[in-house]
């Protein structure tokens, strides 16, 4: 059995160079003596690595943020509370996610975090060119190309939540003044041109040491991504730097057919429900749907995932949960009043972005419209990834994806009273899974690791699945769209037994929308393909209007409310944290549409 040490190499050595990469004066180190051996080199590379982890997804996580901003979910968690919005209030209220107005922060923001980041990839970079003692020249280019992607996916997230940003490519971190939209793309796209031409043409299996690093593939998928997002977001034809369609292509090609990446078996197999500690076929407990269906789990560093956040079992306090992946506890449902035999193997969490009823009934509309092959007669990844904790069929555990019921005689475990926005649906890919062993429900990492020590183990700190960030599936589905062609669009469809159809750009729209369904890419699909209208968005996301919610065991109508109107007054950018403009004495403006007039607390001030 592999050794789950490799599941987070990227904090291996945190604790041995966190204070040294932070932006604080040492008088020990420097760029001309740090790093001194490989060793060291790789210590500030995991460094970097690090701050691709967060603590606290709803105010750090571009992740968090974009599922809670798109149409797949709402906000959920307690009226008021800090740890996640409401639905309405997603491009109301800059306490959520991104630090309280008043330049007060319990935890570092998407803004904070990104340019940690950025300060940790810039001082590596300095160092690294200084640093005499490698052991090749392919070494030294891996480790450059690793930090080039790094600081190219950090600028990426700013650029798409916020817009232009100041560009600070040196260890002097006060440059104040926002860069344009155009000068950031221009250098995510040559960050990321760097990242391709110097990191060899390789990818980690599961039992190499660099299981979990970045790669060329990845920083070829990320270039395909920017190209996608820039130009539709900006009605542009190619990238900065002179980056064309056909040079995006050839590398997205290139991607496919060599870097040896391919589809699991089935999609439902990605996601932690389908591990075999969970579903083993003897004793009182295993979740029916995943046995029934003949699911197994090939989730952790799958030949299907190009780049992920990893995460182990490791930590056993709050002051250590980045070891976790607390997406998962913040989308788990809330567990007011139910047990985890009665909705086993799902555990509980935060409440934060149930399912809304008007995207599931969506997909079921355009599930009913394809055609089918292999017996099949309904898209799968439909119950593969939507759980209703309010439809549990009796006879073989499976989800009933039908009407919902709101009746006020239903079972408590159904709802929750302090909880809002619940809709009795969740999504189950990134929710907490248990499994029953040593006489409780309990988090599956220990059980199915048993050599790694862990004495109390808690469905907080110990989430052990990838944070999938890149996979294969997404690859084929831009391969597609690039080069307005079928092949890639039909085999991520073939995977789940729809029948291949024509290219066209509504086939791959709607293919993204659920093959891709609560990976957090939606929000920035929808924000690209609208333009500057912001129609396409705007329209999405009034469907959430229109049904029924439980507010802390209350049936309510959902707030009626015009996310177009608002879209059309933020174009879609997100609140600058106050901070940041104070320290900046007005160079930095705030982004349009927050003023005083887009605050708003909770569904008890409406």
């Amino acid at each position: 059995m592999k050794k789950i040490g490799i599941l987070l190499l990227a904090i291996a050595f945190l604790a041995s160079c966190d204070d040294f990469l932070d932006t604080k004066t040492l008088t020990t180190k420097s760029s001309d003596n740090y790093p001194s051996t490989m060793q060291e080199a790789g210590e500030m590379l995991t460094g970097v690595y690090a701050k691709m982890l967060f603590e606290s997804p709803e105010t750090s996580s571009q992740f968090f943020l974009a599922l809670l901003a798109g149409d797949e979910g709402l906000g959920g968690n307690l009226s008021g509370s800090d740890n996640c919005a409401m639905n309405f209030l997603r491009y109301r209220n800059p306490d959520f996610f991104l630090g309280a107005m008043d330049g007060t922060y319990w935890n570092p923001g998407i803004w904070q975090r990104d340019y940690q980041l950025i300060f940790r990839a810039n001082s590596a970079l300095t160092a690294f060119e200084n640093f005499k003692g490698w052991t090749s020249e392919a070494e030294k280019n891996r480790h450059l190309g690793e930090v080039y992607f790094l600081r190219a996916y950090a600028y990426n997230e700013l650029a798409q939540v916020f817009g232009g940003v100041p560009l600070r490519l040196g260890t002097d971190m006060d440059k104040l003044s926002r860069a344009s939209v155009d000068e950031i793309y221009a250098q995510i796209a040559s960050d990321l041109k760097n990242a391709i031409e110097r990191m060899p043409a390789k990818a980690y299996p599961d039992n190499d040491p660099l299981a979990g690093h970045a790669t060329k593939y990845a920083a070829e998928a990320m270039m395909a991504r920017v190209f996608l997002f820039y130009t539709g977001r900006y009605a542009k034809t190619e990238l900065p730097e002179g980056i064309t369609k056909q040079q995006v292509i050839t590398w997205i090609d290139d991607c496919v057919n060599n870097s040896g990446h391919q589809l699991v078996s089935d999609q439902r197999n990605l996601w932690a429900y389908t591990n075999n500690v969970t579903n083993h076929n003897s004793g009182a407990y295993s979740y029916k749907y995943a046995v029934n269906n003949g699911l197994h789990w090939e989730g952790l560093n799958s030949k299907e995932t190009v780049f992920a956040n990893k995460h182990k079992l490791q930590g056993n306090g709050w002051d250590n949960t980045m070891y976790s992946n607390t997406c998962i506890t913040y989308f788990s449902p809330s567990h007011d009043n139910s047990t985890f035999q009665e909705r086993y193997p799902f555990g509980q969490g935060w409440g934060a972005g149930p399912v809304s009823p008007a995207f599931v009934e969506d997909w079921k509309t355009w599930s009913a419209r394809q055609t089918y092959i292999g017996g099949v007669t309904e898209d799968p990844r439909l119950t593969g990834s939507v759980w209703s904790y309010k439809a549990l069929d009796p006879n073989n555990g499976s989800v009933l994806i039908g009407d919902r019921k709101l009746n006020a005689d239903e079972p408590d475990y159904t709802v929750a009273k302090r909880y809002y926005e619940q809709t009795g649906y969740h999504q189950k890919k990134y929710i907490a899974v248990n499994s029953f062993y040593d006489g409780g429900f309990k988090p599956f990492g220990p059980q199915m690791f048993p050599e790694v020590s862990v004495p109390s183990p808690s469905q907080t700190i110990h989430q052990i699945p990838d944070l999938i960030l890149i996979r294969f599936a997404d690859v084929l589905l831009m391969q597609s769209e690039l080069k307005e062609d079928a092949g890639g669009l039909n085999r991520v469809r073939a995977r789940s037994n729809l029948a291949p159809v024509a290219y066209s750009l509504d086939a791959v729209k709607n293919e993204r929308r659920y093959e891709l369904a609560f990976e957090s890419l939606r929000w920035f699909d929808l924000l690209r393909w609208s333009g500057s209208s912001m129609e396409e968005a705007g329209n999405a996301l009034n469907k959430q209007n229109g049904f029924t919610v439980i507010n802390a065991a209350v049936i309510a109508p959902m707030v009626q409310y015009d996310y177009k109107a608002r879209l059309k007054a933020t174009q879609g950018y997100w609140y600058i944290p106050q901070s940041e403009i104070d320290r900046s004495n007005g160079v930095i403006e705030q982004n349009p549409g927050w003023g005083a007039d887009a605050l708003f607390k909770d569904w008890n001030n409406l």
